[in-house]
């Protein structure tokens, strides 16, 4: 069977915040085998939830990341850390897990993981919050769709009182309850919009037409 490509939120609002051309590579690159990327941030996120739940002090979360190989990624992870602990000093309140969600698109050509970092009250809201801490500009109409599609797959007994994100580059909070009836229905065409991208990319590729159907013969 052909693998239908899965990929996580911030891989997500990258796509949908990307202008069509590199958009269409990303696509394309989702579509190639690949023995699956490298998760950039998982060196922030994981620290984020060491001091989340005790098992590290701010202190001890910023001196580890002399332990990062990758100049680049090391710096990200302190900026990003630092900056969450500025975050967090003006949030106060217990941080608690969640767990997250895995859905398809409308027409199968590609699933979506949402993974929330924490959950948090804000604002009387049990707030699930995933962490973006890519250099990318971000659209808060498409982040607010792209959390709409989020919210209304959630089983209505688990779903949080609120999905948000928050970008560790500015410190802006984008949050599902902030959108209205037309940004969700933007949300629902985005999805049907990357459907078709994914189903020319698999043709230009020779994959098969269905994201479900046999792999083509060497």
């Amino acid at each position: 069977m052909a693998q239908v490509p899965k990929f996580g939120f911030s891989a997500f609002l990258k796509l949908l915040n990307t202008n069509p051309k590199p958009q269409k590579r990303l696509v394309r690159e989702r579509c190639s085998p690949s023995g699956g990327g490298y998760d950039y941030h998982k060196s922030l996120k994981t620290r984020v939830q060491q001091v989340a739940f005790g098992e590290l002090s701010p202190q001890q979360a910023l001196d580890s990341t002399a332990l990062i190989t990758k100049h680049s990624e090391r710096e990200s992870a302190r900026r990003g850390l630092k900056r969450f602990f500025e975050w967090k000093q003006k949030n106060p309140g217990v941080l608690e897990t969640t767990e997250g969600l895995l859905f398809p698109s409308p027409n199968g050509f590609y699933k979506v993981e949402f993974t929330a970092n924490f959950l948090i009250e804000l604002d009387g809201r049990r707030t699930a919050v995933h962490l973006w801490n890519t250099q990318h500009r971000l659209s808060g109409q498409l982040v607010r769709a792209a959390l709409s599609t989020v919210a209304t797959r959630y089983p209505e007994h688990g779903r949080p009182d609120d999905i948000a994100v928050l970008s560790l580059q500015d410190g802006s909070l984008y949050r599902w309850s902030e959108a209205d009836r037309e940004i969700a229905l933007l949300g629902e065409r985005l999805l049907e919009y990357l459907d078709k991208q994914f189903e020319v990319a698999r043709s230009e590729l020779g994959r098969p037409a269905s994201p479900e159907g046999p792999s083509p013969q060497p």
